[in-house]
């Protein structure tokens, strides 16, 4: 069986690479198993989740727990989970120093709107959504201080900066993927290579549904105000970036 971990900060895009991992027939890819609020298994297997141990025993003994995962999902040729920037470190660095785990290292381009996509999530308490009824609404509009975004692009370039150190130091590569490429033939085709599993061809598909407008001018409530402070910034094209 073949053991993947897709490693992301918050509001990457990751719930959409989850659940197109999950419509290959051979690959079971779970959500996040160490949130701190609750235990997410794929879509599929969240009718099992009675059989699951406690969120305590899973805080206490979480690469025991990790390994009752792997166990639960042999029948599956290739099986994974996703981990968030702020959830368990002692997960993360297992997952680094375990060289058969397939590291699929997620980020967007687009750093003001995954700070954006963060704080509509947090205002509207909802991450995932897989149907527009079950979408949040009306949809918020989110104030946005320069300073509070540059502090989150910088915590989370940390982040992927030490993860780029530490794979180094250890000799390993990792599967570097965009959300703005997720839906791409080529790339899902060079996913589903790296991973090792048959049909690389057969199109992916998403269970996940898009949560907030494409344009920021739609959800920044102060848009025109941070758009004067980050003009001629490394920032500026992105406010007005049309992709995903």
């Amino acid at each position: 069986m073949t053991r993947f971990a897709i490693l992301a900060v918050p509001r990457t895009g990751s719930n959409l690479l989850c659940t197109l991992l999950n419509s290959h027939p051979e690959i079971l890819c779970h959500h996040e198993l160490f949130n701190p609020q609750g235990i997410f298994l794929a879509l599929s297997q969240r009718d099992r989740s009675s059989d699951l141990p406690s969120l305590h025993e899973r805080d206490v003994a979480p690469v025991a727990f990790l390994d009752k995962i792997w166990q639960a999902g042999r029948e599956h040729p290739c099986v994974g989970f996703k981990w968030t920037r702020g959830q368990s470190t002692t997960v993360l660095e297992h997952v680094v120093q375990e060289r058969e785990i397939i590291k699929i290292v997620l980020r967007r381009r687009n750093r003001v709107k995954t700070y954006v996509s963060a704080e509509i999530a947090q205002a509207t308490q909802q991450w995932e959504a897989y149907s527009q009824q079950e979408l949040t609404q009306p949809r918020p509009r989110v104030t946005v201080e320069n300073a509070q975004l540059r502090r989150h692009i910088s915590e989370n370039e940390r982040f992927y900066a030490d993860l780029r150190t530490a794979l180094e130091r250890t000799q390993q590569s990792a599967i570097n993927l965009c959300y703005e490429n997720l839906f791409s033939r080529d790339e899902q085709r060079r996913l589903l290579q790296l991973l090792g599993v048959s049909g690389v061809d057969q199109p992916l598909t998403a269970a996940s549904v898009k949560q907030n407008p494409t344009s920021l001018g739609d959800v920044i409530a102060n848009f025109a105000e941070l758009a004067a402070d980050l003009a001629g910034s490394d920032l500026e094209a992105e406010l007005y970036d049309s992709e995903m």
